[in-house]
């Protein structure tokens, strides 16, 4: 008996988008409306927007979804270059945005390098992104200290908080140094 390839429910339909001399190419499902908020999902290392297909099918709802191949993968060109620095993701990614939902913040979800890209993306541009999903891409590891190092490095304020990242949900907080003996 043979299995039966996956079977799509949701057609995405292909469009190319001109960014810094690529024809990016970009899965779309749905239609714009107001009333939608964009969902712009981001590919890791290896993978290509199309590997979304099996999420988009299993949506309840009808979604805007923007799924762009990042340079260098699926029909999106490398330009001839072999490697790509995180700033390139970060512009393109920006660029993406600009063209899809130039006046609004996003649904933004990234895996693996796509989920690296999204959280530098979010602590750069907050202003952008409404919600934010890394799935298994870096993040800061949780502070292992909760207590100040018994000598603080010259120069250290203790009068600012110190943020893990802009996007934790339970920033870290330096506390301030005991007063001299």
């Amino acid at each position: 008996m043979m299995a039966q390839m996956y079977q799509v429910k949701k057609q995405a339909r292909s469009e190319f988008v001109p960014i810094r001399n690529l024809q990016y190419h970009v899965q779309v499902w749905g239609e714009p409306s107001p009333d939608k908020i964009p969902l712009v999902l981001v590919h890791g290392w290896m993978d290509v927007a199309a590997s979304y297909q099996f999420v988009v099918d299993a949506f309840k709802q009808d979604h805007y979804i923007i799924a762009p191949d990042w340079r260098g993968y699926g029909q999106t060109a490398s330009g001839g270059v072999d490697n790509f620095w995180f700033p390139d993701y970060l512009a393109d990614l920006d660029f993406l945005l600009d063209h899809y939902a130039p006046n609004q913040p996003v649904n933004l979800v990234g895996h693996s390098l796509g989920g690296n890209v999204v959280m530098i993306y979010a602590g750069i541009r907050p202003e952008r992104i409404r919600r934010l999903v890394n799935l298994e891409g870096l993040a800061c590891p949780p502070p292992r200290r909760t207590r100040r190092p018994s000598v603080m490095p010259s120069g250290w304020t203790n009068s600012k908080p110190c943020t893990v990242a802009r996007w934790s949900s339970r920033p870290t907080t330096v506390l301030p140094a005991s007063p001299a003996a």
